[in-house]
């Protein structure tokens, strides 16, 4: 349509939460926005919102083979009369209620699959009869803080290996991150120059058979894992399974079991027949110097520059992040150690008011 200049929907919020109890509601809430060069005489406009999953089939990199699911369908009339709009802007407020939000799953974009969801605005125009479509994603996430998560918790990993090095590591089970849902997709700013994420460790490496620490080198890294199998059933109607969860912390002491080939220990109990996309989250990695010297605590922080995506346990893909820290000894024909951590990257809602 000549008439408009330009159109948007501009949410209140990008990113809403959603509700862990079914009753508790969710409402979309916004503004349609249309600049006008001249005046235009519409007979509706229409808010359609669309959640679905989708997943990437196709073996080849060069090709797509898209299987889609819907989740959920929702329509809401903004304009139901002819009504014609002055050259300027105009502004068409909005507010879509969604039905059992308790049971969609949250938004997820992984490189193979995803969950989405869409509002699209329809513009229907009098006469000569047009429609004008303009599109904007919503991003919905899972509260993990209302389930009693102690965003402060931390786990202690302590072990003795191959008798030259005994640790404790304490390290957060959760990183909280800023949920940045503008940055969605947009694989041109991959990294800022503020941190993302920090996760503060605390470690004591002693030194056994005068073997003497030197350094430990500092991985950080992204998973995607997926499973086709189960595409099938995902679902925005179902009650989704949840677990207890207790509200008091517990620490727990874990020795961390080392991979095998390409297997990740966070996934040993999942069989998914697709490979796992990997992303570095550090790059270079980090060398932390530690003294030979004696056993003293070390303390440092590990800053992540790069977007990081929130976990997801979605049936069809899940979405992991770990740390792997290499000690190396002062001995250099001694063969470096593996410790890797897993970490619970989350978004907090704090963040967002």
């Amino acid at each position: 349509m000549k008439e408009i200049k330009s159109c948007d929907i501009i949410l209140t919020s990008p990113s809403l939460y959603l509700p862990s109890n079914t009753t508790s509601p969710l409402t979309i809430k916004g503004n349609i926005q249309i600049n006008l060069s001249s005046p235009l005489k519409v007979t509706q406009v229409i808010l359609k919102l669309h959640g679905f999953a989708q997943l990437n089939n196709s073996q080849k990199a060069t090709t797509r083979n898209l299987t889609t699911k819907d989740l959920i369908k929702q329509k809401l009339t903004v304009v139901n009369i002819t009504k014609t709009f002055n050259p300027g802007e105009t502004s068409l407020p909005f507010a879509i209620s969604l039905k059992a939000p308790v049971n969609l799953p949250a938004s997820v974009e992984g490189k193979h699959a995803a969950i989405r969801y869409v509002l699209t605005a329809e513009l229907t125009k009098a006469s000569p009869h047009a429609i004008y479509k303009i599109s904007k994603n919503v991003i919905l996430r899972k509260n993990t803080l209302t389930n009693g998560v102690d965003i402060n918790e931390k786990v202690i990993y302590e072990d003795e290996r191959e008798g030259l090095l005994k640790y404790k590591v304490f390290v957060p089970k959760y990183m909280a991150i800023k949920d940045d849902a503008g940055e969605e997709g947009n694989a041109d700013e991959n990294t800022s120059e503020e941190p993302r994420g920090i996760i503060k460790v605390e470690a004591t490496f002693e030194s056994l058979d005068n073997a003497g620490v030197k350094e430990v080198k500092v991985e950080a890294f992204e998973y995607e894992m997926y499973n086709s199998a189960k595409f099938g059933t995902i679902t925005g109607s179902a009650p989704a399974s949840s677990t207890s969860k207790s509200s008091t912390p517990v620490k727990k002491s874990v020795t961390p079991t080392s991979r095998a080939g390409a297997k990740i220990s966070a996934f040993s109990n999942v069989s998914i027949p697709n490979p796992h996309h990997t992303t570095p989250l550090l790059s270079p990695p980090l060398s932390i110097p530690i003294s030979s010297e004696v056993s003293c605590p070390v303390s440092f922080e590990i800053p992540i520059h790069h977007r990081m995506k929130p976990d997801s346990n979605v049936s069809f893909l899940e979405i992991k992040h770990e740390i792997i820290m290499t000690i190396r000894f002062d001995k250099f024909m001694l063969t470096p150690l593996k410790l890797e951590v897993p970490i619970s990257v989350i978004t907090n809602p704090s963040e967002m008011m």
